[in-house]
């Protein structure tokens, strides 16, 4: 399983345990969440396409490709948001968007150290 569907699972989870407490609390989790997750697996995909010394350019034009996509993403989810989901707990999107992107990065950092520990 990759990274985003660990991710993906522990947002359904949090947002389902959520729900019968607080609706709009659950669904704004799931939402700002989904936020984070969304454009990263995207940039994950453009930037992984291609790998190698002969790919060299290739991998700097998917990166940068990559990038300005996630940041498109990010920049239009947040506004779909605000805009057409009523009522929202900004407090707890931009929370869950928050701990989304901490998660990211210490699974990154675990399974990046598990693989250095196989490879030795």
């Amino acid at each position: 399983m990759t990274i985003y569907g660990l991710q993906l699972g522990v947002l359904v989870v949090a947002s389902g345990i959520t729900f019968p407490i607080d609706r709009v609390a659950a669904y704004s989790l799931l939402m700002g969440g989904l936020i984070s997750v969304v454009p990263n697996a995207y940039f994950a995909r453009q930037v992984f396409r291609f790998s190698g010394a002969a790919y060299a350019r290739e991998v700097a034009r998917s990166f940068y490709v990559g990038e300005s996509g996630k940041f498109i993403a990010t920049l239009g989810l947040f506004g779909f948001s605000f805009a057409l989901v009523k009522p929202l707990n900004v407090f707890v999107l931009f929370s869950a968007y928050l701990m989304v992107m901490l998660m990211n990065a210490v699974m990154l950092a675990y399974f990046s150290r598990r693989q250095r520990k196989a490879s030795n």
